[in-house]
């Protein structure tokens, strides 16, 4: 696979991983994760240890958050894919605006920065380790009924 075909495989990993989250489909976003996955900075944002290890855990924690949404819509930027010589793992930068309606409560709004590790697995690319850097999360009140 050519540096441009990566480059181009590593954006649509990203953006399918987006629109699995936005339709809160866990199995089609806990695909995108290699079996021995890590993601960080996530789970301690809602009072959960970290990091989350293994796709197992990763479902284990979106899939219960996923039920207890009304919605959620992520906007990224990716801002750079570094490919190693060989061609099986890539560094990618990927700024996030994230909100999300938890059901009966106010709407969740995160800003931050995702610092991935991604490897080549067969002919698809998959996350080996992200880690958001939240730059801020807020809550705005529950409308009054």
């Amino acid at each position: 696979m050519s540096d441009w075909e990566s480059k181009t495989a590593i954006t649509e990993l990203i953006n399918n991983y987006t629109g699995a989250a936005g339709r809160l489909d866990i199995g089609e976003f806990s695909a995108f994760f290699l079996e021995d996955a890590e993601v960080h900075g996530v789970a301690s944002l809602l009072g959960q240890p970290e990091p989350l290890r293994g796709k197992e855990a990763i479902a284990g924690f979106f899939g219960p958050l996923f039920l207890g949404l009304d919605w959620l819509v992520q906007q990224n930027t990716t801002t750079d894919i570094r490919i190693d010589r060989e061609g099986r793992w890539a560094k990618v930068s990927t700024n996030i605006v994230e909100m999300a309606q938890p059901s009966g409560r106010g709407i969740v709004t995160m800003i931050g920065r995702y610092d991935d590790e991604v490897e080549l697995s067969g002919t698809r690319w998959r996350f080996r380790k992200r880690v958001l850097t939240p730059f801020s999360f807020t809550t705005q009140a529950s409308p009054e009924a």
